[in-house]
């Protein structure tokens, strides 16, 4: 099984190496953070869907069946479902998400650490997801209410938050 699984990940590493630096969204997959959270063959099977083939992309170039022969694999490796296909539920909890998500609201900084994202607007309000409290959770203004989430919707608010600050050219920085 390991074997095949991993002629699999190179026939499909192969298969992209000479559209790596640009995949269809844009964004080689070295600076893409969706898959962080993985280890081992989870890595690169959620690499592979997310970043490398963006099969969660409708412009995919991978075919529907390579597409969902490695959601397959992932999700019997893991039990659970891809990282990019978890939404964040903080966008429809909070506003100030789904304004930073779309470029509504504009982001004048982020802060993060390996734990914690936040970013902050000119009106002076923040999102923030807060990976490392028990429960997790995702706030503006760290004001009531908190919404709790999972380590796979941490995920997710974590990569919305520094890809809304990105798309601004709003590099996330480590607090002081």
């Amino acid at each position: 099984m390991k074997k095949e699984l991993s002629l699999l990940l190179f026939g499909l590493l192969v298969a992209w190496g000479a559209a790596g630096a640009k995949t269809p969204d844009g964004k080689p997959p070295s600076q893409e953070t969706v898959c962080d959270g993985q280890t081992g063959a989870a890595f690169g099977l959620c690499n592979a869907y997310c970043e490398a083939m963006d099969c969660d992309s409708p412009n995919h170039r991978a075919s529907d069946t390579a597409c969902a022969r490695v959601k397959r694999n992932y999700e019997r490796q893991t039990g659970h479902p891809l990282p990019c296909e978890i939404e964040c539920p903080c966008v429809k909890q909070f506003p100030l998400f789904a304004d930073l998500a779309s470029g509504a609201a504009t982001a004048l900084q982020c802060i993060a650490d390996a734990q914690v994202i936040s970013v902050a607007t000119p009106a002076g309000t923040f999102a923030i997801v807060n990976g490392g409290t028990v429960p997790p959770f995702c706030s503006v203004n760290l004001e009531p209410p908190l919404l709790e989430l999972t380590q796979q919707e941490v995920t997710a608010c974590r990569d919305l938050l520094r890809k809304a600050a990105a798309a601004q050219s709003v590099t996330c920085v480590a607090p002081e």
